[in-house]
């Protein structure tokens, strides 16, 4: 009976082990679970994170690659760390370019100096902003040019190190009609002094003209005297001129705008100057499709022949003056170009300054009154000098599709 006993309570007790073990296999089974299931909640999380991090990167960096203005990321000691597309467009660096190097290299040296210090300042005292609101600087181009920029820099801290921000604006457009309001402003006033000027002048100098025309009937025609008269009707004659250029350069006419066919146009404007010595081993040759322009006939009979003239003398009388003319878009653009030394750089920036000349017996108004008859057309000009030598100005003035539009 004992032994019976003993064995029912060893059973029990077996049993009870089991039912034991078993409920610790569930807990722990239940543990798992839960901690699998959190497991995978924070995984889950983790990569919620990670996708609005990422969301927001890329969030963060279209908004700086479609920023219009330049943005610049520069580490504590002025090395660039970031450089976004309109910096690329602006400098013309790629980003493997400029990435780790300082940004020094984006300013000529005048301003290295004042930056390097204003960094350094910045550091050491902690001001939020190295130039405040912004200041107007100079940037330097990878080819060695120079344009203006305002340039705004923020300071902020990611992890634990300082970082700058730098929001650089191109100026160069402002700047260039901050430029030629002033020169209309300046050529508005000359114009006008010049236009009083030719008038109180060109009335007496007609009397003073006819006056000595008189006295020159009553000389001796191969006598000296009647030389000098010769020589002063000739010098007033001169003057009169001069007095035509400067009413033609103070007031020029509206023009009576029609459709030209300007290569037509070129050609018989250098017709006109084949009679002249100076031109007699100058060729003119038009190339090009036709092409039309709204413009005044005569009007640019002018602008053509002090361009043709000025080419030919370039050439010192002698070579070829290549003419292009296309229509590009609404324009039409024509070209010459000629084969002399070219044009040098300060002389250059100079050329459309009312009265500065290079020539003896220049006035200086011939290629600022072509340029105020062509703008008076709503056209423009330019003048660049190649590397290979020669100069080429081209004019665009408005085409047939643009007249056909209007």
């Amino acid at each position: 009976m004992a032994s019976f006993i003993l064995a029912v309570a060893a059973s029990g007790f077996l049993a009870w082990i089991v039912w034991l073990s078993a409920r610790n296999t569930r807990r722990q089974r239940q543990g798992a679970d839960t901690l699998r299931h959190a497991n995978e909640s924070l995984e889950a999380q983790v990569d919620a994170s990670a996708a609005d991090l990422r969301d927001s990167n890329a969030r963060l960096r279209s908004i700086i690659d479609c920023a219009v203005d330049g943005i610049v990321v520069l580490d504590a000691h002025g090395g660039i760390e970031a450089f976004n597309p309109a910096a690329v467009r602006l400098f013309g660096y790629e980003v493997h370019e400029v990435v780790g190097r300082n940004v020094n290299m984006l300013m000529p040296s005048l301003y290295n100096e004042e930056h390097d210090t204003s960094l350094a300042r910045d550091l050491v005292t902690g001001v939020r902003k190295i130039v405040g609101p912004g200041r107007e600087v100079t940037g330097l181009r990878r080819d060695g040019t120079t344009f203006p920029l305002h340039l705004s820099v923020g300071k902020m801290t990611v992890g634990g190190e300082q970082r700058f921000t730098g929001i650089l604006h191109d100026l160069s457009a402002r700047v260039r009609i901050e430029k030629q309001l002033r020169e209309q402003t300046s050529l508005a006033k000359l114009g006008e002094m010049a236009a009083v000027i030719a008038h109180e002048v060109k009335n007496p100098l007609a009397g003073v003209r006819g006056a000595i025309q008189i006295i020159g009937t009553r000389l001796p025609k191969d006598g000296k005297d009647a030389r000098i008269v010769t020589e002063i009707v000739a010098r007033i004659d001169t003057l009169n001129e001069l007095m035509k250029d400067l009413l033609l350069f103070a007031r020029p006419p509206q023009p009576k705008l029609a459709l030209v066919d300007v290569g037509t146009l070129v050609m018989a404007t250098a017709n006109l100057l084949r009679g002249d010595p100076a031109f007699e081993q100058v060729e003119v040759r038009v190339g090009g499709g036709p092409a039309r322009a709204l413009g005044d006939a005569e009007l640019l009979k002018i602008v053509f022949v002090n361009l043709l003239v000025n080419a030919g003398h370039a050439m010192k009388g002698r070579g070829t003056i290549h003419v292009s003319v296309a229509s590009i878009a609404e324009m039409c653009q024509i070209a010459f170009t000629d084969e002399g030394p070219g044009i040098p750089a300060d002389v250059l920036e100079k050329i459309f300054t009312p009265f500065f000349t290079t020539k003896v017996r220049g006035s200086g108004l011939g290629l600022p009154t072509v340029r105020r008859l062509i703008e008076a057309h709503q056209g423009t000009i330019s003048v660049a000098c190649p590397s290979a030598g020669g100069t080429v100005v081209t004019v665009q003035l408005p085409g047939e599709r643009l007249a056909v539009a209007l």
